[in-house]
């Protein structure tokens, strides 16, 4: 059986990285087994350098959030990752924040089993328009790590 192939939120990759102990947490370390496969896109990593530069983030565990901790989690998302570099630009005006717009963009053009994210917007676009977009615990819950 493949594994599922899940497009991880900025958010979800952060707790994922900055946690010791949850969903995300869990999550992660699936994907560290290959137990899932991480869907990951360019936008992916401009998102997390952006989130990885405001000062609440920087704080996080204890000032684990470094210059060298930042460059081995992306690092590792790319040995972790099936790599989307070209990924085309459609529509969402169902989905109200455009900074997440990328996310259904590599949900279409990648076919992957579904979206990873805490956002409520996103989770309400799963009844809105069926998209599969699940959170960290859901996942959990359906056995999928």
């Amino acid at each position: 059986m493949r594994p599922a192939r899940l497009i991880p939120d900025v958010n979800v990759l952060l707790s994922g990285f900055t946690s010791t102990v949850g969903p995300a947490f869990d999550f992660y370390q699936a994907a560290r087994r290959f137990d899932v496969l991480l869907v990951l896109c360019e936008r992916h990593f401009t998102e997390l350098a952006d989130v990885l530069s405001y000062p609440a983030v920087l704080n996080l565990g204890s000032g684990v959030i470094t210059p060298s901790f930042a460059f081995r989690a992306a690092t590792e998302l790319h040995r972790l990752g099936e790599y989307h570099e070209q990924v085309p630009k459609l529509d969402w005006p169902s989905c109200p924040d455009p900074k997440d717009w990328y996310m259904l963009d590599l949900l279409v053009a990648s076919h992957s089993d579904g979206i990873v994210s805490r956002d409520r917007h996103l989770l309400n676009l799963r009844a809105e328009l069926d998209l599969p977009v699940f959170e960290p615990r859901k996942l959990l819950r359906l056995g999928l790590f």
